[in-house]
């Protein structure tokens, strides 16, 4: 969640994608093994509603649709579930 929140994604989003996270990939939350994903910018109907014209997916990582939407000028945050495990259990020990 700290991650999300970070990365500035408001607090309703960003419990919204870990609970995302937890359907996608139940097993990140025992052992921290698990895909790469990312947030993803896109322009939607849904977002278009609440004024912003933009909403973000969580997709698999893909390099080249990464590079490509930074190139169009929309987010992405990447989620290497990993990286964020090996963060919390650092914070945990330390």
């Amino acid at each position: 969640m700290l991650y999300f929140l970070s990365a500035g994604l408001s607090f309703d989003l960003a419990g919204e994608t870990v609970k995302t996270l937890k359907d996608k990939e139940p097993e990140l939350f025992k052992s921290g093994q698990g895909k790469r994903f990312m947030l993803l910018g896109a322009e939607g109907e849904k977002a278009n509603k609440g004024g912003t014209g933009l909403m973000l997916s969580l997709v698999e990582f893909d390099r080249d649709k990464a590079i490509a939407s930074v190139v169009e000028g929309k987010p992405v945050i990447p989620v290497w579930l990993e990286r964020i495990y090996q963060q919390i259990a650092t914070r945990l020990a330390g």
